[in-house]
């Protein structure tokens, strides 16, 4: 199997899954080449010679991001080209479900087979940071779902649902956050008398929005895709991300997923009695480990 993975990144957890996914399709035989887009370079790829294309994203506001659908919709896939994708977010109520029905428009309409569609768990960027010993468990839970993905996808086994109307209306209206990038630009600002000048949030910025003046102050344009790359990843913890700093959901400092990963926490994190926002798991846990069991006979590694 020749295949493509096509993805987009904002603080690098779609590149680290892509990066698992396509070590163990590699180890299942398969031919895998990946393409990171760059925002400011969406080419158009030559996709023919590919027997399937993957296409990995994080979900924002319960959508794909719009420089990832554009760079989608650029491009010409095959007929008869067997597609799946692989999303990841930080919480997986059903209103994410829909979040990639725009990409399944342009999959169909090129006369692409979509088979197979799988939702990743990654710690949040944004909102609040998550404790070290769910990333680990999540990450463990991951683990199980590549599992999944890879058995499927080299099988030829399809596994995707239906979208429900009320999933796709959500989607819908929530794709004014678009939008919201641009606005918040406005009221992102640097904390001088934290900032320490490495220039690491210019240098990572995927669209260039952020920019040293004359004075060597941090500014900010107005194209922002609220990736929230620079909050996240700076030194110093100085950049402050507009309207969502306001609500306090700044979340600063990056997940070390490679020492995390492997590492299962001593107790389980999530359990059948979790409740608020974490009760989502509850499902998706289930839903991991009974169809790894169909696959695989057990529903542990």
């Amino acid at each position: 199997m020749k295949c493509l993975l096509l993805y987009y990144t904002g603080t690098f957890n779609t590149r680290y899954l892509t990066r698992l996914l396509k070590a163990r399709l590699e180890a299942c035989g398969a031919e895998v080449t990946t393409y990171e887009l760059d925002p400011l370079k969406p080419e158009k790829l030559d996709l023919t010679g590919y027997d399937t294309v993957g296409l990995g994203y994080p979900i924002y506001g319960f959508n794909a991001p719009c420089p990832f659908l554009k760079f989608v919709r650029k491009q010409t896939f095959p007929k008869g080209i067997r597609a799946f994708i692989y999303k990841n977010s930080g919480e997986t109520y059903h209103a994410n479900d829909a979040s990639s029905v725009n990409l399944w428009r342009k999959l169909r309409r090129d006369g692409a087979l979509i088979e197979n569609e799988y939702h990743f768990m990654m710690p949040y960027n944004i909102h609040f940071r998550f404790d070290e010993a769910l990333v680990r468990e999540m990450l463990v839970m991951d683990d199980l779902l590549l599992d999944v993905l890879v058995k499927e996808v080299v099988s030829g086994i399809p596994n995707i649902k239906k979208y429900r109307l009320i999933h796709r209306i959500v989607t819908f209206f929530v794709k004014l956050q678009y939008i919201g990038g641009d606005v918040n630009s406005f009221f992102c600002k640097v904390k001088e008398d934290q900032c320490i000048r490495c220039g690491k949030c210019v240098r990572d910025c995927p669209t260039r929005n952020i920019y040293q003046d004359a004075d060597g102050k941090i500014r900010f344009r107005h194209n922002c895709l609220m990736c929230m790359r620079c909050s996240l990843n700076c030194p110093a913890d100085a950049v402050r991300i507009g309207f969502l700093d306001w609500w306090g959901w700044r979340v600063n400092g990056p997940y070390d997923l490679d020492r995390l990963h492997g590492t299962p926490p001593a107790e389980p994190v999530i359990t059948e009695d979790t409740q608020g926002f974490f009760r989502c798991y509850v499902e998706t846990y289930q839903s991991i480990r009974r169809r790894h069991e169909e696959l695989f006979g057990d529903s542990e590694k």
